[in-house]
């Protein structure tokens, strides 16, 4: 069985753009892939870099639910650590209340900043983090009206506000402990193999083993996320990964910088050599479309995941488009035709 798909989308920036063109690439894509009959678009957090654009995944979600009409959309995640509990609840109460049943939550326990960044986001840090998704998990109930605060509770008599559907909560995982946590606590569990490769059979196998019922999920779902890009040829897909694989290079060597252009990534890649060059090319899955589709179906029966998202960056947004045209039809989705922007005013996109 083919497994649902859906995207993760961190808003690269190139050289010689500006965050505000890659946020309007971001909206041009969730709209794109929703007429293409994706299930889900999530955005990430990241703070303190040049590479990336989303840096509030609530406004920018608030945005894209905005410019689209059925697609879910979702945070791959809010840093749980850089927040109080009480107003990330608030602030996915409202998006909720905006947009009844397609608003997602995925919680991660990392920062998304270096350690000076961090500090200066002014949050309680990791080590408060199961008690902050207890309270969270708490309010967001009680805003749903599924499950009101019991009159011990620590938080009793304070509320999350607006009253509003219940928000799909979920949390982003990266090893055996961590998606044994997730499972404890009764929650989806998203697992990051882009940057973990190849350890999604393991954690995924520790949390369905420590999953139990709650009222966020009644049984155990779980996705993993792949970076992956295709085009009409292996040759073409290439090609356009070329930025992605020298910017893992470059972060490898501890450069972190704007994804470069198609020229310069070549020099790049040039210049580290064939090793190099098949390390960070392994980290991801490129080829045809059959080819991807094929392999992130056999990758999800194997690791026991139930989805699978795609983190997708080429060489241009036309390659990126095309990329998820080509593993739509090559996995048979179903086309929207009411998506929120036309199809063929996305049609430049690929």
């Amino acid at each position: 069985m083919s497994p649902a798909l859906s995207v993760l989308d961190p808003s690269p920036i190139f050289e010689g753009q500006t965050g505000g063109q890659a946020l309007q690439e971001t909206r041009a894509m969730a709209q794109r892939c929703e007429a293409l009959g994706y299930a889900r678009y999530w955005v990430q957090e990241h703070h303190n870099t040049p590479c990336f654009a989303s840096v509030a995944p609530e406004v920018l979600i608030a945005d894209l639910a905005a410019h689209t009409h059925e697609i879910s959309i979702g945070a791959g995640g809010v840093m749980l650590p850089n927040y109080s509990p009480l107003k990330v609840a608030e602030q996915f109460s409202t998006l909720s209340a905006l947009h009844p049943g397609r608003i997602e939550l995925g919680i991660g326990r990392a920062t998304g900043a270096d350690p000076r960044a961090s500090a200066a986001l002014l949050g309680p840090g990791a080590a408060s983090f199961p008690t902050m998704l207890r309270l969270l998990m708490d309010w967001l109930l009680d805003a749903s009206g599924q499950r009101a605060l019991d009159a011990d509770h620590r938080a009793s008599g304070i509320h999350a506000r607006p009253s509003a559907p219940a928000v799909s909560l979920w949390t982003l995982v990266s090893s055996p402990e961590t998606a044994a946590f997730a499972g404890a606590m009764g929650l989806r569990a998203a697992f990051a193999d882009f940057l973990a490769p190849g350890g999604a059979a393991p954690a995924l196998a520790a949390y369905r083993e420590a999953f139990s019922p709650s009222a966020f999920a009644a049984e155990p779902y779980c996705a993993v996320a792949y970076t992956v890009l295709a085009a009409p040829s292996a040759a073409a897909a290439r090609v356009a990964a070329a930025p992605a694989a020298a910017w893992n290079i470059a972060r490898a060597a501890g450069h972190f910088a704007p994804f470069p252009k198609a020229a310069a990534a070549k020099k790049v890649l040039e210049r580290a050599g064939p090793a190099a060059l098949k390390a960070a090319e392994e980290r991801m899955l490129i080829g045809t479309a059959a080819q991807v589709a094929a392999e992130l179906t056999a990758r999800c029966a194997a690791s026991g995941a139930d989805e699978a998202f795609l983190l997708t960056i080429a060489a241009s947004p036309e390659a990126r488009a095309q990329s998820y045209r080509l593993i739509a039809e090559a996995a048979g989705l179903s086309p929207r035709g009411t998506a929120g922007a036309p199809i063929a005013a996305q049609a430049a996109l690929g």
